[in-house]
């Protein structure tokens, strides 16, 4: 079984406006309201490309409740911790003229306490079905060091799993420690890992690589130009087609959903760098947050190509 855990989730609200101005009131012409955070952005992903997988992760207050009936009648499983405090909000606003600007509001989210986290570490480690894959992503939420992501790698690994992680800053340095898997930072997540700029493919390579004492798998989301995939034998690009950019908000994580399913499915290397590409690239053709469809993820493998790198 594949398992997703979010520490942090937010009910994401989008409002589609007709222009954004300043010092005005603005009509909001209609509102879509999605469950989000990115490890249940890669379990609604999963599921849309006809996978399965459990959401784990914090759930707090009313927003909780939405977003888990939210994620029920998207056919997702959930296997959340509730806690006291209520579950972040995140507003975007996406303007419908010809700018197309888009607007993110993140909120920093509850603090959780030491209770709810031991809680936590017990759903953990006692799941059944035991986890084949986990992915562990998004940020650690008010009173949580950073450190927790060390130890849940740590605790998936123990009971066989295969740990992807995607997270950013000292929550990445800290994860790294538990020897995950697999990393996936984009460009500016890993420049700020490594300490160095990093703007071309001969810079961004050497620094992936250097990280494999760590992980076995560093994949860098590298937005249009599409997916590298580093492993010890083998560092390939996957690119996409170009496409029409709808939205791109949960691209990268329909990218770990696509290489997850073909990690499950036990694909070659490449095939698993290709269809993350894919499969974030599809997801920018959709509205909403983190959505696919399955036929233009099938169009968009299609014309999907893989660039070997020396």
């Amino acid at each position: 079984m594949i398992y997703t855990l979010t520490l942090n989730p937010a009910l994401d609200r989008t409002f589609y406006v007709d222009k954004i101005r300043e010092f005005d009131s603005i009509k909001v012409n209609r509102e879509r309201r999605y469950a989000g955070g990115k490890g249940i952005d890669v379990s609604r992903v999963i599921r849309q490309l006809d996978g399965e997988s459990i959401a784990m992760g914090f759930l707090g207050g009313f927003v909780g409740k939405e977003m888990e009936g939210r994620l029920l009648n998207e056919g997702v499983a959930c296997n959340f911790v509730w806690i006291r405090e209520e579950t972040r909000t995140n507003v975007i606003i996406h303007s419908q003229d010809e700018s197309e600007k888009e607007i993110r509001f993140n909120c920093s989210g509850p603090d959780v306490s030491p209770a709810e986290l031991s809680d936590l570490f017990h759903h953990c480690r006692n799941l059944k079905p035991k986890p084949k894959f986990a992915v562990i992503s998004g940020s650690v939420p008010g009173g949580v060091d950073p450190a927790v992501y060390e130890e849940l790698v740590l605790i998936f690994e123990s009971q066989g799993a295969r740990v992807i992680l995607d997270t950013y800053g000292e929550p990445l340095r800290k994860g790294l420690l538990g020897t995950p898997f697999m990393i996936k930072p984009n460009r500016r997540e890993l420049s700020m890992l490594v300490g160095s700029e990093l703007n071309t493919i001969d810079e961004i390579v050497p620094a992936a690589r250097s990280l494999l004492e760590y992980v076995e798998v560093v994949a860098v989301s590298l937005g249009e130009l599409g997916l590298l995939g580093v492993s010890e034998n083998r560092t390939v690009l996957a690119r996409p087609p170009k496409v029409d950019i709808v939205n791109t908000v949960g691209a990268g994580d329909s990218a770990v959903a696509g290489m997850v399913l073909a990690l499950e499915a036990e694909m070659p290397f490449d095939e698993i760098i290709r269809r993350g590409a894919a499969a974030g690239t599809a997801s920018t053709l959709t509205e909403g947050t983190a959505t696919v469809n399955i036929e233009d993820f099938e169009k968009v493998l299609a014309q999907t190509k893989i660039e070997k790198i020396d």
